[in-house]
């Protein structure tokens, strides 16, 4: 989605902001519109070594250029930190907090009035291209509204939703790529217990995700458990490891991990 240049600052870039700042580089933004901060000179020096864009330890002037504040701290600091830069704020900055628990209403109150106000939840395969961010804005302008997700689409997909549905959806969207990998994990090592080399059973994995994504994506008319029905023939070994994997009710443990 093209971009009109915007400048943008990264307050802090710790896991996720690194690889939300690496991921929309790769998209096209231009580096010499970013800049990077961090309480640490060294690692301000990092950033901007890696990645070409400027780094600073100075806050307070690099939200003054910005017309896109991203704030990537931990929740704890956020606070604080915008209320001791709200002053350097321009008129019509957005400031976009990555920040889980704190709310629209928190920020609004802390930002002035014109700065516009979004909550993203990105997600670490931001990092290759593949992310998806959850955003949502208010108050904001259209304007506003369009810069953000634009900026974000440079590392993926973006979905727009109410508030009280981002912690729903956390589960699938930032940590779900955590809950894949537990099963690849599983994977790799069951096919190494059967003498399979790690690195092949890896490689196996990757494309298989690959192709199970890509088919998802093309069947939108079939449900998971459809498609999943298409791959287990009946009486064969795809179904008899499905029903011993129901056994040991993992089913039911990925149920309960989701929804607590």
């Amino acid at each position: 989605m093209p971009t009109r240049p915007l400048k943008t600052t990264f307050l802090g870039a710790g896991t996720m902001g690194e690889a939300l700042l690496n991921g929309s580089l790769t998209g096209g933004v231009d580096p010499d519109t970013v800049t990077v901060t961090s309480r640490h000179r060294e690692r301000a020096d990092q950033l901007a070594s890696t990645y070409g864009v400027h780094g600073t330890t100075d806050t307070a002037a690099a939200v003054a250029e910005a017309q896109l504040v991203i704030v990537a701290l931990p929740p704890d600091r956020v606070p604080d930190t915008l209320r001791s830069l709200g002053d350097t704020l321009r008129p019509h900055t957005v400031v976009v907090s990555l920040a889980d628990g704190v709310t629209l209403s928190d920020l609004a109150e802390i930002l002035p009035d014109g700065v516009g106000v979004v909550r993203a939840m990105p997600s670490l395969t931001a990092r290759v291209g593949q992310g998806l961010t959850l955003l949502t804005a208010h108050p904001c302008s259209e304007t506003q509204l369009d810069d953000v997700t634009s900026f974000f689409s440079r590392s993926g997909e973006v979905l727009h939703v109410e508030e009280g549905q981002q912690a729903r959806l956390a589960p699938l969207s930032s940590g779900g790529s955590a809950h894949i990998l537990y099963v690849v994990d599983a994977m790799v090592e069951a096919a190494a217990l059967r003498g399979v080399p790690r690195d092949v059973a890896r490689k196996v994995m990757t494309q298989t995700l690959t192709g199970t994504a890509a088919l998802l994506d093309s069947r939108e008319d079939l449900a998971p458990s459809q498609l999943r029905e298409q791959m287990c023939a009946p009486g064969g070994g795809g179904i008899r490891r499905i029903a011993a994997l129901d056994r040991r009710g993992v089913r039911s443990a990925f149920l309960d991990a989701l929804t607590d």
